[in-house]
């Protein structure tokens, strides 16, 4: 795919094909194209793919599936159009400084998520003009979105559900080869779980995920291997404390990220967060015990 393209799938839905192939810190955008109104659903596929379609006038609402600026930087080229987001996040929506202090910690990591999300993504501050909330339908003319809460990823984090044609827009629960994320202090594990097993239970004929190429085929087996993820890195980190380890060395082992190396400050925040959320299981597993300096696997 390349960046801009527009790929039919089906009846009035079509990808816009984001910068690096959708991968972080860009997201694939998808173009709902109704008779009676056109809506954008993300606008994370990076300035040069979508200045010109704000150009064009086309879009008439933008759908935001959660505030992750990797959905939202390119919120402020359609100011003119209506910004719709989910309830959860409308408080720190298109605020880069709340988010930064929501997603992360006031003060220096804060700093270095703004830096970021300026530089890599081009976000800009742009307050949305309304939301919708979880078991509701939104509707781009005759076109019935279908509002999924899934906020294992974000407490605002939705998925849209199109009945008429099959299709589901898993937004973040993205089915590559990285596996769920769960970074931030409002993420949940349990929650991740059951967001899984939710969406595959709607078995849709297309799942169209935000950081992929779109399905057809083999998804029930896509979303059984992202949610072994989870598993896998529970064993990781079980392995890693065979021998007791503190948090911080837990962090400099990565076992979830492999490394650190590009933007390291963030990365290492984000591992923490999710490193985190499995200690937590496995102590009250009691697969880990607390040394008081640190862990060690039961």
């Amino acid at each position: 795919m390349k960046p801009g393209e527009l790929i039919h799938l089906a009846g009035p839905v079509w990808l816009l094909a984001g910068q690096r192939q959708g991968r972080f810190p860009f997201c694939h955008g998808v173009l709902i194209k109704d008779r009676a109104a056109t809506a954008l659903v993300d606008t994370g596929g990076g300035a040069g793919v979508l200045a010109p379609l704000a150009r064009s006038g086309r879009v008439d609402m933008v759908i935001n599936s959660h505030t992750h600026p990797d959905h939202s930087a390119g919120n402020h080229l359609f100011a003119g159009a209506e910004i719709l987001v989910p309830a959860a996040g409308w408080d720190t929506a298109g605020d880069k400084r709340k988010l930064s202090e929501r997603l992360t910690e006031p003060g220096r990591t804060a700093e270095v998520w703004r830096r970021f999300v300026t530089r890599e993504m081009g976000f800009a501050d742009q307050r949305p003009t309304g939301s919708f909330a979880p078991g509701h339908s939104l509707w781009v003319g005759s076109t019935e979105l279908q509002v999924i809460a899934t906020p294992g990823h974000t407490l605002d984090h939705c998925c849209f559900w199109l009945p008429r044609h099959g299709v589901l827009l898993s937004a973040d629960l993205d089915l590559t080869s990285f596996g769920p994320f769960y970074g931030h202090r409002e993420s949940s594990l349990a929650q991740m779980r059951a967001d899984i097993r939710r969406i595959g239970e709607i078995a849709p004929r297309w799942l169209v995920s935000s950081h992929r190429e779109p399905m057809t085929q083999g998804v029930a087996k896509a979303l059984r291997a992202f949610g072994e993820i989870l598993g896998q890195r529970e064993r990781r980190i079980l392995a890693l404390l065979a021998q007791e380890k503190t948090r911080q060395e837990l962090v400099d082992a990565s076992p979830i990220y492999g490394g650190h190396r590009a933007w390291p400050e963030l990365t290492r925040y984000w591992e923490g967060q999710m490193i985190d959320k499995h200690l937590e299981e496995l102590l009250g597993k009691e697969m880990v015990r607390f040394t008081g300096r640190g862990f060690l696997a039961a």
